[in-house]
Formats: structure tokens, sequence, C-alpha cells
């Protein structure tokens, strides 16, 4: 049965580790501040310096993009670990580290807490099933559900604020933390150096040139959407005043850990304070379950602001996909489908069942534009009656009464978003999955 921890020690919580064990952390942040990577980060150098190893390297997770009242983002933290008989109790380790950071706040170390942060940490020695994960990547998982699922696992143990209001505080990091425990990656996955800033610095600008972040994706050619080269920013740079100073995304984690060095080595570059190479989903289109297909019903709909609709059917039901402004190429293809236009998309169905598109593709499309064609020698054909064939004015040539058409150029071509406006997850078109 599991333990459900909330203000103080227990010793009844406590499980004494000969091998392996998993921990999650989630919401430890909010719009207002804070930072789980850092958090976690936090938890695992305290755990190193007590004797326990973290085994490989610990996952940063994204999930569901439309989870209720999450940050943007929606990142959950998870890491294996190695222990032995010598060291200290791993469960005693971990409880005392949560009430100091979050209970008691006694640390600090935690520059950046949120008052309105919910902080969950999960430990156990057996893993979650992978199952865990591919819902709560792709859809809504109850809180209450999970919990559940969680305490049939015997050596799980929660830790959670209290404040009167438990299932509240499960539904903000229960479903992270333990997805995060459940991932493993096989089918794809890609690397995230993620550095800190010095706490004097946080609330500051970010001194990160967009030209180096340039030069640095240039050097190192295997670091992935770290820049949009159409509008020359850099996106590894979070906007909001958390700890973070950078994520450097790759697609291995030598890359990775090279790229953010050879920044530092920058004096234009603001110094970290610590940095750590994460395993994670991000950038592996995990959120959606397949390539659809169908054809147009209806007639786009554009509202103010420039986001735009239209219906579909898949040969089983009506859908309504989206295509919001931000998308760019997706926007515009979209805009310029007709009725009976055949269409592929991915995408990612949101609480109201439309669905919002990732990538569109036009397979065939309809005639656009109907005119006469020409002569042989050159001059428009042109119609003489009903039933009668076309005639050439100039030549008096004659030909069969037909309509050409202008052919639609997206035919066949995958759009997608410019690289600033795609999710976390979503993988990009010139990208191949590793699995």
């Amino acid at each position: 049965m599991v333990t459900l921890s909330e203000t103080t020690p227990s010793s009844a919580t406590a499980t004494r580790l000969t091998s392996m064990a998993w921990i999650g952390l989630d919401d430890t942040d909010s719009v207002d501040g804070g930072c789980t990577t850092w958090d976690f980060h936090l938890l695992l150098t305290h755990l190193e310096d007590g004797g326990f190893r973290v085994v490989g390297y610990p996952n940063l997770v994204r999930l569901w993009p439309f989870a209720p009242e999450r940050t943007r983002g929606n990142a959950a933290l998870s890491a294996e670990l190695l222990t032995d008989s010598s060291t200290s109790n791993l469960a005693d380790v971990l409880e005392d580290w949560f009430n100091n950071q979050y209970i008691t706040n006694k640390s600090t170390e935690n520059v950046v807490g949120s008052e309105s942060a919910c902080p969950v940490l999960v430990f156990t020695e057996t893993r979650f099933p992978e199952e865990w994960y591919w819902n709560a990547v792709r859809k809504y998982v109850n809180p209450n559900d999970r919990l559940k699922d969680v305490t049939a696992v015997s050596s799980a143990i929660i830790w959670t604020k209290k404040d009167g209001k438990m299932s509240s505080n499960l539904a903000r990091g229960l479903v992270g933390a333990s997805s995060a425990i459940a991932w493993r990656g096989e089918n794809d996955c890609t690397w995230e150096a993620t550095a800190w800033r010095i706490p004097k610095n946080i609330g500051s600008r970010r001194q990160v040139p967009s030209a180096l972040v340039g030069s640095m994706s240039d050097k190192f050619p295997k670091t992935i959407l770290n820049r949009d080269p159409n509008a020359g920013d850099s996106l590894i740079t979070p906007r909001t005043p958390c700890p973070v100073l950078y994520g450097i995304r790759a697609e291995e984690n030598a890359v990775a850990e090279q790229a953010h060095n050879w920044l530092q080595s920058n004096e234009d570059v603001e110094a970290a304070i610590a940095m750590r190479v994460h395993r994670s989903n991000q950038a592996t289109d995990d959120h959606i379950k397949e390539t659809c297909y169908g054809i147009v019903i209806s007639k786009v709909r554009e509202v103010k602001g420039g986001h735009a609709s239209l219906h579909v059917f898949d040969g089983q039901k009506h859908c309504t996909l989206v295509a919001f402004k931000q998308g760019g190429e997706v926007n515009r293809l979209l805009k310029s489908l007709l009725v009976g236009d055949l269409v592929e998309w991915r995408g990612l169905t949101s609480p109201n069942n439309e669905i919002h598109l990732e990538s569109l593709m036009c397979t065939e499309g309809v005639p656009r534009t109907l005119s006469r064609p020409n002569c042989k020698c050159g001059r428009k054909l042109c119609r003489q009656g009903i039933g009668q064939p076309l005639r050439c004015e100039q030549c008096g040539n004659t030909q069969e009464s037909v309509w050409v058409s202008t052919r639609f150029g997206s035919i066949k071509q995958w759009v997608e978003p410019l690289c600033s406006n795609r999710r976390h997850l979503a993988k990009p078109l010139n990208r191949q999955a590793k699995g």
C-alpha cells in the first residue's frame, strides 16, 4: 500500500533499497516563477552528494498540451537511481529534502519559489507501466484515476504539499511525475542541455546573443530547434522569470554538452551556475497517434485575428480542422482549400473536439481556375454553342469542348509552422525518428 506523505517525516514510509529506484517530480513552478528542472537538479545533486548515483541521464518529459492549470510546456522530470545498503535510506532522504524545500521553506537554494506551485514528488522501486506515459501525452488523464494506479504499486510513495485539498494538489503534479517515470523513449528521443542562472541574475535580461546561437547551430549541426532562421531569433532562452538560462536541444547527448561548453567559453554569454543534460521526448510527435486522411466538406471559416477552420470527413465522422494565424504555412494552406480537396493532417484533438493542426498536406485538389484551352496557333478557342466544338476565330481550327484548370501548387507537400510557433513535442518534417 502506498504511503501519502503530507508534511512530516514518517519512518513508516521508509523503504531500504538495495539496487534500483525511480523518482519523479512535477509542478514546482507556476506562471509567476519557479522551475521544475532547477528543483530536480537540486534534488539530484543532493542525492549524488549523499552517495546515490543517477543511472544514465534524467528524463525531461513534455505531456498533453491541453492539460488544465499547467504552465507553458508542461514538463515533468524523472530519474533512475542506484543505491546500496551502505547509504542512508533513500525514502527518508527524499522526504527530508521535500519537506525542507517546500514545507518548512528552510532551503536557500529554492531561489524562485511560488506560492501557487503544487509540487509532487514520487518514489517507486517498481517502474510504472509505459502505458501511463502514452495516456498522459495523448489525452487527459484524471488525477484520481492515476492516484488509484499509483497506490496499487506497493513500493510507491507520494509527497505533496498539505492545504486541505489533497485531490487538487495531486491534480497538479501526480500525473506528470508518474508519467515521467513511465516514459521509456525507446521509439524516439532527443536531448537537452539545460543551464541555470546565477541567482542574482534571475529577473534580468538573459545575455545569450542570437548571433552566437546561430554560430553554435552552424558549428554543431546536430543541435536542433535552437533558432528560427526566418526571423533570426534564438529559441533556447525562455521569456519567463525562471532560473533557466537556456536549453540546447540536440540529437545526441554529447553534442548538447559540447554546444553548452562552447557557448560558455564565449565572454559575451552569461555564465551559468550549473548545467545538466536531459533525455527528452521533445520533437518526437509522441502526442500524435497517427496521420489522418479526409475530404474537405465545407468552406473555410476565418475569424478575427486570422485563425481559420473547416470541416472534413475522414470516412467515419466529421472533423473540424483548426489552423491558427501563428501556424504560418499551415494557416495559409488551410485557407486555400476548397470543398472536395483531399487532405492529410497531423494534429491534436482539443477538449472541444477540434483538431489543432501540427502539419497539413493537400494530396489531391479540385480544379481551381477553369478556362478554355488554346489553339495550336496560340489563340484562345471559343465556345460556339451547346453541343458544338470549340473553334479558333483566327485559323478556324476546331476541338472538342473542354475546360482546363490550374494545378494546385501545394499538392503532396507537407507544411508546418515556423519552429518558433511549434509545440515542444512537435517533430519537424525534416527530422528522422531514432526508432
